[in-house]
């Protein structure tokens, strides 16, 4: 754990309760999915070689943030949408810094 990886930690949590904000108040997968994707591409340039833990905690903040801080919608159709994007948006988290940090590796060459 060094400066640089704090700090990024930092930035990752403040994204991932956006990206919560974003999950519970949207009427749409898609603004959840872009905000995921955009923001692991993002870790993987941070951190090309530790970025798996940057993505390990934004999905462990994003399912925290969502079963212990925030309220179950009563409608089965609301929760089901937010259920989606809580998880497809931690799958893309994973898939997203492993892409970002090839791309900053085979770019520093």
């Amino acid at each position: 754990m060094d400066r640089r990886l704090a700090l990024n930690a930092v930035i990752i949590l403040a994204n991932s309760a956006m990206l919560l904000w974003v999950i519970k108040w949207t009427d749409v997968v898609h603004w959840p999915y872009l905000l995921a994707a955009i923001s692991a591409v993002i870790i993987g340039f941070l951190e090309p070689r530790k970025g798996w833990l940057l993505a390990v905690l934004q999905a462990v903040s994003l399912w925290m943030g969502y079963t212990f801080f925030t309220a179950t919608p009563d409608s089965g159709a609301d929760r089901e949408l937010e259920l989606f994007c809580l998880y497809g948006s931690m799958i893309l988290t994973f898939l997203g810094s492993f892409v970002g940090g090839i791309l900053k590796r085979a770019a520093s060459r």
